[in-house]
This record gives C-alpha cells, sequence and structure tokens, in this order.
C-alpha cells in the first residue's frame, strides 16, 4: 500500500468515523479523572462532594478557636476581679484601718504617752496614761523606765522623773508602774524641785513630805533606807517612818 494512503473503513489516529461517539475508555469522556493531575505541596484541594470553598476551617476546628478564646475570657475576668479586690481592700485600709499613732504607740522605755482621754474627772486623767507616739499632740511625757510594782510608791526610778503611774490596761496590768518625765520644760522632778519621786537631793519638811529646796524649814535628804542600814556620811539626823507596804524606804536620812 502507498505510504499516506489509507485502506477503506480506517481512521488516522484521533480520529473518529462519523456517526459513531467515541469508545469508553480512559480519555473518552475528554475530561481528567481524579487525582490525574498533582496539586502543589500545601494547597487544599476541595472535598468530592463538600460545598465548603478550599481553605474553610472543619466544624471541629471552629469548636477549638471558640474554646480558646472562651478560656482567655475567663482567666482575664479572674485578673481583673483580683485586681478590684486588692484595690478596694488598699483603700478600705486606709481609711478604715488603724491610724499610724495605734499601729506603733507601745509601752517602752523612751516612747511618750499621754493621759487617758476616757477616763472620767480630772485625778482619774492624771492617773491613767496611754501610750502614743512622741510626735502626737496628745503626748505629754517621756517614759524613763517600767518596773513591777503594785504601788507607784514602791518604785526606784531615776534621776529626772517628774511623774509615775500605774500601767493601766496593758500587759502587767496594774502589777507595772512607769517612771516619766515631762516633755515640757517643767520639771519638778529635778533635785530639790519639790515634785516627782522623793530621792537624794530633794528636800522633805519635818513630817518628811517633799517640798522645793528653797521652802523655809526644809531639809536636804542625803538617803532613802530600808531597816538594817546605816545613813551616808553628811547626814546630820534621820526621820524613822516605819514600814509602809506602799512606800520603797523606812527612813530618811537628812542633812544640813
Amino acid at each position: 500500500m502507498p505510504s499516506g494512503q489509507f485502506q477503506s473503513g480506517q481512521f488516522p489516529s484521533g480520529q473518529v468515523a462519523s456517526g459513531q461517539s467515541p469508545r469508553s475508555g480512559q480519555f473518552g469522556t475528554g475530561q481528567p479523572v481524579p487525582d490525574q493531575f498533582a496539586t502543589r505541596s500545601g494547597a487544599n484541594r476541595a472535598v468530592p462532594g463538600s460545598t465548603r470553598p478550599p481553605g474553610t476551617p472543619t466544624g471541629n476546628e471552629g469548636d477549638d478557636d471558640g474554646k480558646s478564646r472562651g478560656r482567655r475570657d475567663w482567666i482575664w475576668s479572674v485578673v481583673a476581679f483580683l485586681v478590684a479586690a486588692v484595690v478596694i481592700g488598699a483603700v478600705g485600709f486606709r481609711f478604715f484601718g488603724p491610724s499610724a499613732d495605734e499601729a506603733t504607740a507601745v509601752w517602752a522605755i523612751e516612747s511618750c504617752a499621754g493621759p487617758e482621754s476616757t477616763a472620767e474627772g480630772a485625778e482619774a486623767a492624771v492617773a491613767t496614761y496611754r501610750p502614743l507616739t512622741c510626735d502626737d499632740p496628745a503626748a505629754t511625757v517621756t517614759v524613763l523606765d517600767i518596773q513591777d510594782a503594785v504601788s507607784v510608791a514602791q518604785l526606784h526610778c531615776p534621776s529626772g522623773t517628774d511623774v509615775v503611774f500605774q500601767k493601766d490596761g496593758q500587759a502587767g496590768g496594774e502589777t507595772q508602774a512607769v517612771c516619766a518625765r515631762n516633755l515640757s520644760d517643767d520639771h519638778p522632778g529635778d533635785p530639790g524641785q519639790g515634785g516627782g519621786q522623793l530621792l537624794a537631793g530633794d528636800c522633805v519638811d519635818d513630817d518628811g513630805s517633799e517640798v522645793p529646796c528653797t521652802a523655809d524649814g526644809a531639809h536636804q535628804v542625803t538617803g532613802l533606807l530600808v531597816s538594817g542600814f546605816e545613813c551616808p556620811d553628811g547626814t546630820v539626823d534621820e526621820l524613822d517612818l516605819g514600814f509602809a507596804a506602799e512606800r520603797s524606804y523606812e527612813t530618811i536620812c537628812l542633812g544640813d
């Protein structure tokens, strides 16, 4: 057969006889079969039978995002509540908590005190004191010493003591007493001024009561003794008072 010629009934490759349909086969429909062409790496393929566009998150992914947002909202709510509680507590403590004076004022040597404002009557106000900070306007004395004593007369206070009083209402209660000095310039407890606790260097009258040394008939005290002890040198007379539970001495030694 001459080259390039076809026998009757034959067709060139790729041609279909008139009136015939293409035979079914791999390429019969002219459409690519599923997965015929490989997709690029990372590209989203549409799920067969699904109307959701590619890249749309599935139902589970949406639920996870909602749960994450819910947890974040809950955490921020807790944080906001705690911050608000701290702020409210601080403001309440500032306005309704104890004052600085109440929080720091204690009974101690070199601390300060003042008359109890709730005491009834002038005498009670003088005899009853409460601890105060030394910059408190109500403070009137500074504490020189605190001693165990059921009576202020039993105290052996240091020189310069102007006021002695029981430490009522505090630890130790009435079994402790305080030796104190005025914060003002008035110091009757200084030697010879006629006030405070009787000490050597002060003066007394013939009955043993303390008086200023400038008073007529005043005798200077050289010592205060209990039974069995002798007066110091310079004593010219003795005033024997006898024993008394509320007093720390029995004999007053007198000088000129």
